[in-house]
């Protein structure tokens, strides 16, 4: 039998596939342990191909031993990360990080003890050796090579052994429990009567829970042990112990939400595009409970687990027992015991992030991905993936259901969507017939003419007072990143865009010039604006801090709390913010994006976007589909229950098609003008788009390197001649160095469908045959990248 194989190595000397013999039966997803390199150092391996038949190109090494008795990980698992490894030119060790158990593919350690034969051929070895010790010990105080011990572990002179430690070992508690139900005990020892009395009455206690209720010792218990009387032994118990949840009881579906329902279990693939408030939730509740009920597998994705606490809450109470939750503070050890219960069936549903997407259920007949627009489901680090894409082959592999959901869906999945790649669903009405909320459109340059300098209107300010006295809650929306300033014109709104790429230019301070995040076109700044001659011309930069400064001075008496990434750094500062805003104990939120996720309070009336032009001016291709999301996103926090609700957009381009469809709740009208700007501008999901990054502490290096890369992919290219494949670069990355280290770019745009140039970057730098240099610098690889910075 021969086999490949892969190294947990992030080395990229070990970015491949490995061949070995086996004489042992051996299946795909069993770790192995072989020998590797010159000096055959014993590894650990996952075996991740089978092959009856040799290739004669290969001189195979025999295998030393097999680990498991049965596969670690299922055959779908593996054939995950070969799909990820060609999809994203992903590395190995990265692809198949995401499916193996977690901590438990630890490097074996190898241990050496001499024979007494070795005292005639080597005597300070033998003497270093008398007791036993792991191989780096031994580097730590001799000079032996490795090659040098396996010859004399060969000839006898040296026993090694082979010790391998997951680090992962069952949590376990000690019980008590009686085995003699008529002992006799003696009238003296009244505390070994405590314990027998206590053991009726409680047939297995925990041990230490036995001695504080009985107020003795742990030498009663010994001494009863000792007379047969009762036994103490160990119990396996779960790591991760659920909160008290609050059970959320079954609600029957609207004629709406019936006829969603129904038409996705008509459908293999489905799109939801549901309006904030329709009840989408529900929706996934009914379908994730008819997966059970016919004993398959469910996995529900959200953008992140910290910000949608009433989704878990209601999967939970829902579903008592049967759900995992996976998130970041999770250890190592509940991380793995969660992985082996769903590996075995024992949970049946899982509520993630991202990751949850690789849960290794072996009978998966759902996928929901809620919120399916945010970028945070596409991983741009290593290991990089789309959990769409992963979704979609999973559904594909196992014959379930996927089923995407959006109030405002990526607009290159609502093109898939109606070019029949999804089924469509449509769900326009909020669940509870409100209507939808009022949205005005506040033009702040009026504001400024009126000599009005703040960065509240004069109408929101009104409606917030209003709020203040009906005692209702007030939301300001605020979405500042650190790192997207731009040039604005108080007086007009203008904002100084790229003549080639209809993006903003962004203002390098350092260097005072306006720069093309696309092109590489710069600019000088301006002293006044080039459209109307006015002075009024600044970077823009307002964050969520300098409002909560302001909205403390016009509202003194107001309960008012900010919420960003400074002020929640963990989940109990978010569920800390969110009671408060349940039990109305705050009466203005201030906060980012943040805000539009999982929230749903009915006291809220009344939601103020205050800069809706922050999202206008990111420097990318996508930065009106953003503003239009956030916008109705965060609208919708509004008039949820009885309650009418009001939405005032601040902005400098009120005319701004993405500003105006959010404002009238119209998506279509939306899609319809952007869908044209792509395709006028050679964008997704016309064309795709292919970013090589090269960085080095030394910025000559990486400049150079990525001019070589530049010049080799080029000469590919006419010599293929891909004419319809676009240039953009080389140029300095948006933020050229971030911890010292210098930052370049390559952009490469390309037909969908025509992925020629992906084959010549796998064949410059996945296989380098060009034998470029890469010594020095990091590189960097993405297809279809989510952002420019």
């Amino acid at each position: 039998m021969y086999i490949d194989v892969i190294f947990r190595n992030k080395s990229k000397m070990t970015n491949r596939l490995y061949s070995y013999h086996s004489n042992e039966e051996v299946e795909v997803g069993m770790r192995v342990i072989v020998p590797f390199g010159k000096s055959n150092i014993n590894k650990l391996a996952l075996v991740v191909r089978v092959n009856e038949n040799p290739n004669q190109d290969i001189d195979y090494k025999e295998i030393i031993s097999v680990v498991d008795l049965n596969p670690i990980v299922t055959q779908e698992s593996i054939d995950i990360a070969f799909f990820m490894i060609d999809k994203y030119l992903s590395d190995y060790s990265s692809a198949f990080q995401t499916i193996l158990p977690p901590g438990n593919f630890e490097e074996l350690k190898e241990y050496f003890v001499a024979n007494d034969k070795l005292n005639n051929v080597d005597e300070d070895l033998y003497n270093i050796l008398k007791t036993k010790k792991e191989y780096s010990e031994i580097k730590e105080i001799s000079d032996i090579s490795h090659k040098k011990l396996m010859e004399y572990v060969k000839f006898g002179l040296l026993k090694m052994d082979l010790v391998y430690d997951q680090k992962i070992s069952p949590k376990l508690l000690k019980y008590v429990k009686l085995i003699d139900n008529n002992p006799v005990i003696s009238k003296r020892a009244n505390a070994q009567q405590k314990i027998v009395d206590m053991l009726k009455k409680e047939s297995n206690i925990l041990y230490s829970e036995l001695l504080a209720k009985t107020n003795t010792t742990s030498s009663v218990v010994k001494a009863l042990e000792e007379k047969k009387v009762v036994k103490i032994y160990f119990k396996e118990v779960d790591r991760i112990v659920v909160d008290d949840t609050k059970s959320y009881h079954k609600i029957s579906l609207n004629s709406q939400q019936e006829n969603a329902y129904n038409s996705i279990l008509e459908n293999q693939f489905n799109l939801l595009h549901g309006v904030t408030g329709s009840g989408k939730t529900e929706v996934y509740l009914h379908l994730v409970e008819k997966m059970l009920n016919e004993g398959k597998d469910s996995i529900v994705l959200v953008p992140e687990i910290s910000l949608t606490p009433q989704t878990i809450e209601r999967f939970e109470g829902r579903f008592p027992g049967k759900v995992a939750i996976i998130h970041s503070k999770l250890n190592i050890n509940e991380k793995f015991e969660q992985f082996r219960k769903m590996y075995n069936g024992e949970y049946k549903i899982v509520v993630g992030a991202r990751s949850a997407v690789f849960s290794p259920f072996k009978n998966l007949g759902l996928i929901i991905i809620d919120e399916e627009h945010e970028t945070s489901y596409v991983s741009e680090k290593n290991p990089k993936y789309n959990a769409i894409d992963i979704s979609r082959f999973r559904a594909e592999y196992n014959n379930a259901k996927l089923l995407l959901g959006s109030a405002t869906p990526g607009v290159e999945e609502y093109n898939n969507a109606l070019k029949g790649q999804y089924n469509l669903i449509e769900m326009n009405k909020r669940a509870n017939n409100t209507t939808p909320v009022d949205c005005t459109i506040v033009d702040m340059r009026k504001e400024l003419e009126t000599g009005n300098m703040r960065m509240f209107s004069k109408v929101l300010l009104n409606k917030i007072q209003e709020n203040l006295n009906n005692k209702k809650q007030t939301i300001l929306f605020l979405n500042k990143r650190g790192h997207t300033s731009f040039i604005s014109c108080r007086r007009c709104g203008y904002v100084l865009k790229c003549d080639s790429c209809d993006v903003s230019m962004t203002y390098h301070k350092t260097k005072n010039r306006l720069i093309c995040h696309m092109c590489g076109r710069t600019a000088l700044k301006p002293k006044v604006c080039p459209n109307c001659g006015s002075k009024f011309i600044k970077e823009f930069g307002a964050g969520t801090q300098k409002l909560e400064e302001e909205t403390r001075e016009l509202f003194p008496d107001a309960r008012i709390v900010r919420m960003d990434r400074d002020t929640t750094n963990t989940k109990k500062d978010y569920e800390k913010i969110y009671d408060m805003m349940n039990n109305q104990e705050i009466d203005i939120l201030i906060g980012t994006q943040m805000l539009s996720k999982g929230f749903d309070f009915p006291n809220v009336t009344l939601v103020g976007v205050m800069a809706a032009d922050i999202s206008l001016n990111l420097g990318d291709y996508k930065s009106n589909e953003k503003t239009f999301q956030l916008i109705t996103q965060v609208a919708g926090r509004a008039g949820r229950a009885e309650y009418e609700g009001d939405v005032i957009i601040q902005t400098y381009k009120p005319d701004n098609f993405a500003i105006t469809s959010a404002a009238l709740h119209d998506y279509k009208m939306f899609y319809e003008k952007e869908i044209k700007l792509r395709k006028s501008f050679n964008y997704p999901p016309f064309y795709r788009i292919l970013n090589i990054n090269i960085s080095s502490r030394n910025r000559n290096v990486a400049m150079k390197k990525i001019n070589e890369v530049s010049n080799y992919v080029a000469a590919l290219i006419r010599r293929y001649k891909l004419s319809t494949t676009l240039i953009n670069g080389p140029h300095p990355s948006p933020i050229e160095r971030i911890n010292n280290m210098y930052r370049f770019d390559l952009y490469y745009k390309f037909p969908n469908g025509d992925d020629k140039i992906i084959e010549i970057i796998k064949k410059v730098l996945i296989n380098n045959e060009y034998n470029i240099n890469l010594e020095g610098i990091t590189l960097k690889i993405t297809l279809d990248p989510q952002s420019y910075f």
